[in-house]
Parts: C-alpha cells; sequence; structure tokens
C-alpha cells in the first residue's frame, strides 16, 4: 500500500493582504494567494486533501460567501470547481474515497457537498470548534459548507491514515489544523503544511502566519514543520503561496 502518484488542483485565488500571510507583514499590500486542492492516487484508492471555493462563487459570490465575499475577494472561474479538475483526469467526485480536511474554513470545503459518500478526515478539535466557534473566530467557518450531510471520522493528533499517509497536529491558525505528509513509493516525500505556513517566506523566515487562533501555538506548529522538514527531507507546499504556479504544474500533470 503506498502513494503512487500526486496532483494540484487549481482552484482559483484569494486577495490577501501580507499582513495575513506573514505576522507583522505589510499592512494594506496585498497579494493573490493560489487555493488549491491536492489529489492522491493511492493504492487504496483516490484521496483528496481540502475541497477548494465553493463554485456558487463564480456566479453569485455574496450568496456564496456572505460578506467574505467583499472582505476577502476569491478570484474564481468555472474551471476551478473540483468536480471539473477531476474531469480532466478522468474521474468524477464518486472515484474519491477519503476527503483529508486541513481545517474547516471556507476556503478549504467549499466543494464538500459533492462528496457525500466519501469519509472525511478531521481532527475532533477541528471539529468541534468549527461547529461551536468563538465569536471573533466565527467568520471563516460557513456551516453550510461543512455540515452537508458527508461522513466524518475524527482523529486526534499524528495519525497514519495508510502507508505513506500521515496527519501532523498542527493547531495555531485553528485549533484544530493539521498538515499532511506524504511519502511515496520510490522514496520521496511531500509535505503539505495546510494554513500552518501561507508561503516559503513563513518557513523562511519562521515567522508564521497573521491570522491565527492561538499565535504561541502557531509557532510552535510552524517549528515542528520545519523540524519534520529538516528530518524527513520533504519538499514543502505552503497553501497560498503566491509563487506555487511557478514552482509547480497544475493537474492534469503530475507533480510526483
Amino acid at each position: 500500500m503506498s502513494v503512487r502518484r500526486v496532483y494540484l488542483l487549481e482552484g482559483g485565488y484569494l486577495r490577501l493582504n501580507r499582513s495575513i500571510m506573514i505576522a507583522g507583514g505589510d499592512y494594506g499590500r496585498t497579494e493573490l494567494g493560489p487555493v488549491y486542492m491536492v489529489l492522491l492516487e493511492t493504492s487504496e484508492g483516490w484521496v483528496l486533501i481540502d475541497t477548494g471555493l465553493n463554485p456558487l462563487g463564480v456566479s453569485a459570490p455574496e450568496k456564496a460567501w456572505g460578506p467574505r465575499a467583499k472582505a476577502v475577494p476569491p478570484t474564481l472561474c468555472a474551471e476551478d470547481d473540483v468536480r471539473y479538475r477531476l474531469k480532466q483526469l478522468g474521474l468524477v467526485p464518486e472515484d474519491v474515497h477519503r476527503v483529508i480536511h486541513t481545517h474547516l474554513h471556507w476556503d478549504h470545503t467549499g466543494g464538500n457537498r459533492f462528496f457525500p459518500h466519501a469519509t472525511f478526515l478531521v481532527q475532533k478539535a477541528e471539529y468541534r470548534f468549527a461547529f461551536w466557534p468563538d465569536r471573533h473566530f466565527a467568520g471563516p467557518y460557513m456551516r453550510d459548507h461543512f455540515d452537508c450531510g458527508v461522513k466524518y471520522e475524527l482523529v486526534e493528533g499524528d495519525v497514519e491514515v495508510m502507508p505513506g499517509l500521515y496527519l501532523l497536529f498542527t493547531p495555531g491558525h485553528t485549533p484544530g489544523h493539521q498538515s499532511v505528509l506524504v511519502t511515496l513509493a520510490g522514496g520521496r516525500r511531500l509535505l503539505f503544511t495546510g494554513d500552518a505556513a501561507y508561503t516559503m517566506e513563513n518557513l523562511e523566515r519562521t515567522l508564521p502566519p497573521g491570522h491565527l487562533w492561538s499565535p504561541s501555538r502557531g509557532m510552535e506548529s510552524l517549528l515542528k514543520l520545519k523540524t519534520v522538514q529538516s528530518l524527513s527531507g520533504a519538499l514543502v507546499l505552503p497553501s497560498h503561496d503566491p509563487d506555487l504556479w511557478t514552482r509547480f504544474p497544475p493537474s492534469p500533470r503530475a507533480i510526483a
């Protein structure tokens, strides 16, 4: 059992203030941060990491996202729908049997409703907080995105999903955030940070993102990711790095 191939599925962009991407960053300066999903071909079937932005936002952004449609305006086209990206690879949503959520914010859960047959892996702490968040952290949790009839399997801490696929508990951005470490059949490793690191700059400067539920836990998780990368030699893929598509090809080409 192993991970055989990895694809990055394009999911549009968010216009993010630099102070959100880097703690203490350039206030008022914005950059386009990509949204992407990760598709893993494994010996046990297809596994998806996150489901991207709600495709309803293409035609009705305020209906899809409410005030966030203007506060953090996405750039999205019809092709950025997770169903279309799967179709480009000759797949349909029913081919995906597991979905891993780094966390349950709106830009990572927009396609959940298309996978009612799949099992969703999420940290117990994240699941609890998403349904009952502190009011000042409630905005990014859109209940109709994740409370849509899908089946959740709750995990706690670091977990081996299958040989070559590990969940790493990296709270800070949210109470139950997790990152994903992938080891391919040939030994190559990829580390998907989720929002524990928005950009490579977070890791290179050891500065966490600015949007954090807990700054202290966010720093601890960033240091954990740096340690895992150093020990494993993994190639790191942050969640919203503006240079992502200059480093990696989008699907239908595989990155590994």
